[in-house]
């Protein structure tokens, strides 16, 4: 290999210029010399190109190369290639395989990928499965995330009360970039689907107290229905059973054959679902201050009509500070992505006080045809924050980090990265070694193959 035209790589990926990156990583081998740092990087250069066929190709160089390693890393990443392709027969194998590597430091990111696709295709069952695997993985920083989407996946599957022990013990697992509101709003539908009204309603309120969160058409129905049918009730709660529905069956519907070895804990058998008595006494506190909220009818009458007057006066300079605009950031998000696909001027969306470089730089970061819906979003009156999931034209998903800053009431881009954590690199660790040598390496799928070059390097060099 020649290794001057590998550094010339590795410091081109670095900076971030993928397309010379990809070229020169290519450039510094025969096509027939086993280089699994090379060829890995140049996947994960490709992906950043959307040439996913290429990214493909590139990391199965990089498989044949037995010296290497990193299979987990690889085959996770083949895998959002073959995703963003459409060959989601081929994805699903790359995930399987993936976290069948016991070297792999990190598995519940194939295991998050393979829950997304098997959900996508309506595999609900096997779906379930993963997301568990991806909640109970030791390594996962934020098992939150999993912990919801298994909630999803209870409902789907006729399990409400699992469900809503899923959703609770995701927010007891919830970090700072947890969007809890998206949680309680899960929340909210579990309790529905189990007859537990006054506890719906709750979930419910909380997903929307902080007024940035706009619930999905179906929470929306379950919340009207929810409210519905609390006010018929005179405020009594459905007759849900507390108790987890089992029905005599001894096997989880999640693995009925007892393949996979380990079952999807059930409240009834397990503590992995259970509250502490501590957490039993917090629920009944807040039980009571609901019911002590329902006595206080003529309370709530004059709140209200405080409110209105306060709004009335000063809504418009709240709304402001608390961020919103008009436009407001999803909308000039959209407005730039569809103004990037349809070949229009799109500098009209970005910060006025950008360069010339640093705004085509923003455009040349848009995928074509793709799609993007602000995930979470940290504001303020004058500057905003939010983490972005772009569906890309193949299929594919990737999150960017956007941030916004304020353009007179309204909104617009002030600067899109890339979050390089959509590629696995198959190792959490590796950040502060990469960066201790200068490697740079904090872009998600290049971390594990930058913390290895010096070493490559200085071997092929020896």
């Amino acid at each position: 290999m020649n290794n001057l035209l590998f550094e010339q790589a590795r410091a081109a990926y670095q900076s971030r210029d993928f397309a010379s990156a990809a070229q020169f990583f290519a450039a510094c081998k025969d096509p027939s010399e086993p280089a699994g740092e090379a060829d890995h990087l140049r996947g994960n250069a490709l992906m950043k190109l959307g040439m996913f066929s290429e990214a493909a190709a590139a990391y199965e160089l990089a498989l044949a190369d037995a010296s290497y390693g990193h299979v987990g890393a690889l085959r996770t990443n083949e895998g959002k290639a073959c995703v963003a392709m459409g060959d989601t027969e081929r994805a699903i194998a790359c995930f399987r395989a993936a976290a069948q590597d016991p070297t792999y430091p990190t598995p519940y990111k194939a295991q998050l990928a393979l829950g997304e696709l098997l959900l996508s295709q309506g595999n609900v069952t096997e779906a379930g499965v993963a997301y568990r695997q991806a909640a109970i993985d030791e390594t996962n920083p934020e098992p939150a995330s999993a912990l919801s989407k298994l909630g999803g996946c209870f409902v789907a599957l006729g399990r409400p009360q699992d469900a809503i022990e899923a959703y609770r013990t995701a927010l007891d697992f919830s970090g700072p970039s947890t969007n809890q509101n998206a949680i309680y709003a899960g929340l909210g539908q579990a309790c529905v689907a189990a007859s537990r009204m006054d506890e719906a309603l709750d979930a419910f309120n909380q997903a929307l107290a902080d007024g940035t969160y706009a619930l999905s058409p179906e929470a929306e129905a379950d919340y009207q229905r929810a409210r519905s049918l609390m006010e018929g009730k005179g405020g009594l709660s459905g007759t849900g059973s507390n108790t987890a529905s089992t029905s005599g069956v001894l096997y989880d519907p999640l693995d009925p054959l007892g393949k996979s070895g380990e079952f999807i804990p059930d409240p009834s058998d397990t503590g992995f679902f259970t509250l502490t008595e501590n957490e039993m006494i917090q629920q009944d506190k807040q039980e009571m201050k609901i019911k002590r909220k329902r006595k206080h009818t003529g309370l709530k009458v004059f709140i209200v009509i405080v409110l209105i007057v306060l709004i009335a006066g000063g809504g418009a300079f709240y709304a402001f500070y608390r961020g919103m605009g008009i436009p407001s950031q999803q909308e000039v998000l959209t407005s730039l992505f569809d103004d990037v696909t349809a070949g229009q001027d799109a500098t009209e969306n970005l910060a006025a006080g950008l360069t010339d470089d640093q705004k085509q730089l923003i455009i040349s970061m848009v995928p074509q045809g793709a799609t993007a819906q602000i995930t979470n979003m940290d504001q303020s009156m004058t500057e905003s924050t939010a983490s972005v999931e772009v569906t890309l034209a193949g299929g594919g998903v990737q999150d960017y980090t956007v941030t916004f800053v304020r353009d007179g009431i309204g909104w617009v881009v002030s600067g899109l990265t890339l979050d390089f954590d959509s590629l696995d690199d198959g190792s959490d660790t590796s950040d502060d070694a990469a960066d201790q040598d200068g490697a740079a390496a904090d872009d998600g799928a290049a971390d594990e193959g930058a913390q290895d070059a010096d070493a490559a390097g200085a071997d092929a060099a020896a």
